[in-house]
């Protein structure tokens, strides 16, 4: 099953994403669905894992296998190493522009809402002539002092 279990993970994996085996890892693989086949057909308990496993212990290949996982380890340290370098100055760039932009003083924004409430004044009082005259020229009047005042308050700040 284990030997079954590989090749249909593999078989999915090139149907996903096609690509060519090295002629080596295509001759293993043949080699291991033969011997899984002949074992599976005179009903011999074979685990091709353990087996190669013990082949590869016997040969010294796990000891290089675990050598190149730490060189290739090594190697991608050094990468993240040499990409944070270069992401150092970008970063520091960044924060300093974001501190001046703090730095700068802060416009305030308060006259405009005493403009709008001096437009709306306005408009509620050009809406109220028809009804009431003396109410609507106390409204343009009221209108008109909120609406310097907003402009002097602007300018002091």
């Amino acid at each position: 099953m284990e030997v079954k279990a590989l090749m249909d993970l593999s078989n999915k994996t090139m149907s996903r994403f096609p690509f060519r085996l090295p002629k080596n890892l295509a001759l293993y693989m043949r080699m291991a669905s033969i011997i899984e086949g002949i074992y599976h057909h005179h009903k011999v308990r074979f685990q091709f894992v353990k087996v190669l496993v013990n082949l590869f212990e016997e040969e010294g290949l796990i000891k290089e296998a675990y050598v190149e996982e730490i060189k290739g380890s090594i190697k991608r340290f050094a990468k993240g190493i040499e990409a944070s370098a270069r992401v150092a100055p970008l970063l520091k760039l960044y924060l300093e522009t974001q501190q001046q932009h703090q730095n700068k003083p802060r416009q305030n924004y308060n006259f405009l809402a005493g403009i709008i409430f001096a437009s709306a004044l306005f408009l509620g009082s050009s809406l109220m002539v028809p009804y009431s005259l003396n109410l609507a020229y106390g409204g343009f009047i009221s209108s008109m002092i909120m609406f310097l005042a907003s402009i002097l308050l602007k300018r002091r700040l």
